[in-house]
């Protein structure tokens, strides 16, 4: 059960991220034209490619000017983000974080369900200075949103789900999906989902009870034929127990790279901070690496991950760390000693340098480059969260201020 779960969580976790980043296109668009609202529909028309997207917003100073399609949807016209009511902490958010934010599942002013991205825009003065545009947002249809992640798939397994959260309005449980024969009594399962800044609870357990299946008393009342069918259930006992055990390891590695996954990444966080001793987070993100997928295929792309994941650790060896893929193409980097900014910096560079030559992957030529932002343990947070993000603020620094290009070719035969 636990490789089921671990494989529906990344389905739901990348059909979501999927539907929500649409919203990127709109807000470069509005930065291009300095905030001014040029082609909205035209864009609006390529975003909106998915029957689980309802809408995608403008909403300059947080009120919405401009909705597509806007047949059926004239009435959150002159909705303001930031006013009492459902979402409006979302925008609050978004607005006081720079990130997209996730909200939902709430009512929408124009009936039915929904779950919505907020993404704020923020366009520079010319003076160095950042000033809050607005807000890009993306409605998604609810619960038409998960269709993609094959949660029905499920029944067929003789397994049940439920997903949840603790709602940000009532401080409670919030069942956000579930099956129809779910059974809270029955053993279960469950797996933190982090999709952007929501935690949502997943959890799957199986349909009936242990008793209820005929199988089940075949084999007790077969057990109780004879010692040596009693031993080879025992036998067989010891055989499960090593499978659940190897199944747990598992669920600590990523399954491309073998490196650590983020649930193996924050335990032992977790540990390191107990020590209450400095250390040092590098925040890793390959650059272009969409390009690759799109324009290479996913196989390339995984291939493109392992060879850069084997060339970090060939230089890791020295150093006492942990290195995790936390992912699609975001690593993370824990150097376990007090570590100066410019060992870090030359650590780095020899890489940088080292990548500079064309790699081959998949008979393709790649240039591959990536950027990098560290956070210091205690100096720049004292939690999980607040150090992972202030190292990832420094990243999309570092990929804002020096881009690096990616470059690819096919080799001819």
């Amino acid at each position: 059960m636990e490789m089921i779960i671990l494989n529906q969580s990344n389905k739901i976790t990348n059909v979501l991220s999927k539907l929500l980043y649409k919203t990127q296109a709109l807000a470069s668009l509005i930065i291009q034209n300095n905030g001014e609202i040029v082609n909205f529909e035209k864009t609006a028309l390529a975003m909106v490619d998915d029957p689980a997207i309802l809408n995608v917003l403008l909403a300059p100073n947080g009120i919405v000017s401009d909705v597509y399609p806007k047949a059926g949807n004239e009435a959150v016209l002159g909705l303001n983000f930031f006013s009492k009511g459902a979402g409006n902490k979302e925008a609050i958010q978004a607005k006081k974080t720079g990130d997209m934010v996730l909200g939902g599942p709430f009512p929408l002013v124009q009936g039915g369900e929904a779950l919505v991205g907020r993404l704020p825009i923020y366009l520079n003065d010319g003076h160095g200075n950042k000033t809050f545009w607005g807000l890009v947002s993306v409605t998604l249809k609810f619960p038409q949103a998960l269709d993609g992640a094959e949660l029905n798939s499920l029944g067929e397994r003789g397994l049940a789900y439920e997903i949840w959260r603790m709602s940000p309005d009532t401080g409670g449980k919030q069942v956000i999906a579930s099956s129809p024969f779910y059974n809270s009594d029955t053993p279960y399962l469950e797996k933190s989902l982090h999709i952007l800044n929501a935690h949502w609870i997943f959890r799957i357990s199986p349909i009936k009870f242990w008793y209820q299946y005929i199988e089940s008393w075949l084999y007790i009342i077969i057990g109780i034929i004879g010692s040596l069918l009693i031993t080879a259930l025992i036998q067989h006992a010891q055989d499960l127990g090593h499978i659940r055990s190897q199944l747990e390891d598992i669920v600590y590695k990523d399954s491309l790279t073998g490196l650590l996954n983020r649930r193996g990444l924050f335990e032992t966080l977790t540990a390191l901070m107990q020590k209450d001793e400095p250390f040092s987070l590098c925040y890793l993100d390959l650059n272009k690496f969409k390009f690759i997928n799109d324009t290479y295929g996913h196989s390339t792309g995984d291939n493109v991950l392992l060879f850069f994941s084997q060339e970090i650790q060939r230089y890791l060896r020295a150093v006492p760390n942990t290195f995790a893929r936390i992912g699609g193409d975001e690593f993370v980097i824990l150097f376990h000693n007090e570590t100066t900014e410019e060992e870090l910096a030359k650590f780095f560079e020899k890489i940088h340098h080292s990548l500079q030559s064309a790699t081959i992957v998949n008979n393709n030529d790649f240039l591959i480059s990536f950027s990098t932002g560290t956070a210091c343990y205690p100096r720049d947070g004292k939690d999980i969260d607040t150090l992972i993000n202030h190292a990832d603020k420094n990243m999309y620094k570092d990929k804002q201020n020096s881009p690096k290009r990616f470059r690819g070719s096919t080799r001819e035969s």
